[in-house]
């Protein structure tokens, strides 16, 4: 489904439309999902944050606003915040690695851990290593940048900085 035709969506569910929703949901939920599954390492969660998710899609629908990025991004985003949420609560209680024992293998794969999409994988391609091993790391994994900079032994304004240029790269990609 295109992007005009997922704002359409949105707007509708705006108005409590749950066709319109409901197509939504189909469209965007699988990429949703498999976000969540990376980002998380546990299905049943990764499927109760995206119960979250479209739950807040319905009641938050205009909040929307497409000169500020795509559906998918702003989806993405609702579930990652609540993903990045849990993954916190872990930490604070013991129950996932600390950075010092993550090695740093774990956040140098490929731009194929991203996303399905050829598009994201051939804009992640055209980034440096360390880029793609920041963004990933933030992104996928929900590591903090004092996280990655202790893992990477970088300052943590370099590790910004890295993120910062990265993130300006794809985003200069992905609208071509």
């Amino acid at each position: 489904m295109n992007e005009n035709e997922l704002q359409t969506l949105v707007a509708r569910t705006v108005h409590g439309d749950r066709v319109a929703f409901q197509a939504l949901y189909e469209s965007t939920s699988p990429t949703v999902f498999g976000v969540l599954q990376r980002m998380l390492s546990d299905r049943a969660q990764a499927e109760d944050v995206l119960q979250d998710t479209y739950v807040k899609v319905w009641s938050r629908a205009g909040e929307y606003h497409y000169e500020r990025g795509r559906v998918i991004g702003w989806v993405i985003g609702i579930a990652r915040n609540r993903a990045l949420d849990i993954l916190r609560a872990k930490k604070r209680r013991g129950e996932v690695q600390s950075a010092d024992s993550w090695p740093p293998e774990t956040i140098a794969g490929n731009s194929g851990e991203l996303e399905q999409n050829t598009v994201l994988q051939q804009c992640m391609e055209r980034l440096a290593a360390i880029q793609q091993q920041s963004i990933i790391g933030a992104f996928v994994h929900g590591w903090t940048h004092e996280e990655l900079a202790k893992l990477l032994s970088l300052p943590v304004g370099t590790v910004k900085s890295r993120i910062r240029r990265g993130l300006a790269l794809l985003k200069d990609c992905l609208e071509r």
